[in-house]
């Protein structure tokens, strides 16, 4: 594999209205380009490398100002691509970056494909398969734990890692080839017997690290879409009215006739930074209603799947058998139950201006459940209550460590197989020929991991999925 030696040029900053826009330009031919369509062309070939420099981008007659731009030259092999490099910061908006791009196209530049940047910069040597990836992973993150994964990938302590449980995996394969080699001498396997039983027990650890990273990832990739708090609890407790207060705005229909809101009615927010998807679910309640029992049925589904319930109820009712079944069950562990060992649920009593419920700031205290009294409709204790969604939310996203190995589907679906080869040694762990089969392959997927054998097929699977311009 080689890279091109064709000149490239792409918009590396997203489109539309904008103070400024980058533009990059890499290739042997870039230097050339470039001052074809600028006016100070003597000046641009004299400047010193890496240096900035202001310059007017004129049109193909060499008379009309396009646009005045700085730039910064860069020769290779001292470049983010291994290759010449121009990076050209322009005006933004829509018409100005096209245009330049125009005339960049039009003295010769191609335009560049997806990730066509950094898998120069791959080929070039400037970069290994993991840095790419980890670049990658830091422009698509969409939460605060999955940026602080794809910085650990960054700053090398993936490849760290998997170096390391390389290492294990040889040593591992190395004993066992020779017990093979040496299986007649009585004295080497009177000496192996121990190592026998220490490599078994290192593997089952391995497994278990590489099942807790998958964990991880899976954890992680799961906030992408951010952090699913569901609002439960009975009929005309305030659901609605509280779904409408975080949001901003009336999004669910409030009445206080019991069964308004039928089915969870869900949107996507930013809350003081982290996303989070908010659901209003149906009340709870026993009910001959057909359509109101389905839409009580998406909501316990949706309170099983939420990382964090906020159970709404009034302090004007009282505190029925079914309301404190439906607490304990919000409550209960699930798959997404922090390490702690129980969902994050908060206890919302609204209603206080009518009147102050002890039974159920009783019932919290004796479960330890959290709690806060508000009134909606009088505004009391709104700070404390965006305090405690704030809490609740960011809780939920620190107590959850980052996986030290994967940060993207790849890394997973790899992982996953060599969890499962290792499974596979330790089950036949004593046939030797098929527990160094499964250690081999097991290197072959860390290779593949590592991209020591990745071929065109694989690079441009992973390089499809970067935007154009990186």
């Amino acid at each position: 594999m080689s890279a091109s030696t064709s000149t490239i040029a792409a918009l590396s900053t997203p489109p539309g209205r904008g103070a400024l826009a980058v533009i990059r330009l890499s290739g042997d031919n870039a230097h050339e380009i470039f001052a074809a369509v600028v006016g100070e062309k003597e000046k641009f070939i004299k400047e010193s490398a890496r240096q900035i420099g202001i310059y007017t981008i004129v049109d193909d007659n060499g008379t009309e100002i396009i646009d005045e731009i700085t730039a910064i030259k860069y020769n290779a092999p001292r470049s983010f691509t291994g290759e010449n490099m121009v990076e050209i910061f322009c005006h933004g908006g829509a018409i100005i970056p096209r245009k330049i791009l125009d005339r960049l196209f039009m003295s010769g530049a191609e335009a560049a494909g997806r990730g066509e940047f950094s898998r120069r910069a791959l080929l070039n040597g400037k970069m290994d398969l993991l840095k790419a990836e980890s670049i990658a992973g830091l422009i698509d993150c969409q939460t605060e734990k999955h940026l602080e994964s794809a910085q650990l990938a960054y700053q090398g302590k993936q490849l760290k890692s998997l170096e390391k449980l390389k290492r294990k995996i040889i040593n591992i394969l190395s004993d066992i080839e020779s017990r093979i080699e040496f299986a007649e001498d009585d004295d080497v396997a009177e000496s192996e017997s121990k190592l026998i039983i220490e490599n078994k027990r290192e593997l089952e650890l391995i497994i278990s690290e590489l099942e807790e990273d998958l964990r991880r990832s899976d954890m992680v990739k799961s906030l992408d879409e951010g952090i699913i708090i569901a609002l439960a609890g009975p009929p005309n407790a305030g659901k609605s009215s509280l779904f409408n207060e975080i949001l901003g705005y009336d999004r669910s229909i409030v009445h206080d006739v019991p069964g308004t809101t039928r089915d969870a009615v869900s949107e996507k927010i930013v809350f003081e930074g982290i996303t989070v998807k908010l659901f209003d679910c149906a009340g709870i309640r026993i009910t001959a209603d057909a359509v109101e029992q389905r839409g009580i049925e998406r909501t316990l589904s949706a309170i099983k799947d939420a990382h964090i319930v906020f159970w709404v109820t009034s302090a004007d009712t009282p505190l029925t058998d079914d309301e404190r079944n439906g607490i304990i069950d919000a409550a209960a562990v699930d798959d997404k139950s922090s390490d702690t060992g129980r969902k994050k649920t908060l206890i919302i009593i609204n209603k206080i201006d009518i009147v102050k419920s002890e039974e159920k700031k009783q019932f919290c205290a004796d479960r330890s459940l959290e709690y806060i009294e508000i009134s909606l409709r009088e505004k009391i204790n709104a700070d404390a209550l965006f305090a405690a969604i704030k809490s609740s939310t960011a809780q939920i996203s620190e107590d959850m460590p980052p996986p030290e190995i994967i940060i993207n589907d790849r890394h997973r679906r790899i992982i996953a197989a060599v969890a499962s080869n290792l499974r596979d040694c330790v089950f036949h762990y004593g046939r030797e020929e098929l527990s160094a089969h499964y250690l081999k392959k097991t290197l072959d997927l860390l290779a593949e991991f590592l991209g020591h054998t990745a071929g065109d097929e694989v690079l441009n699977e992973i390089f499809e999925k970067f935007c154009i311009g990186k």
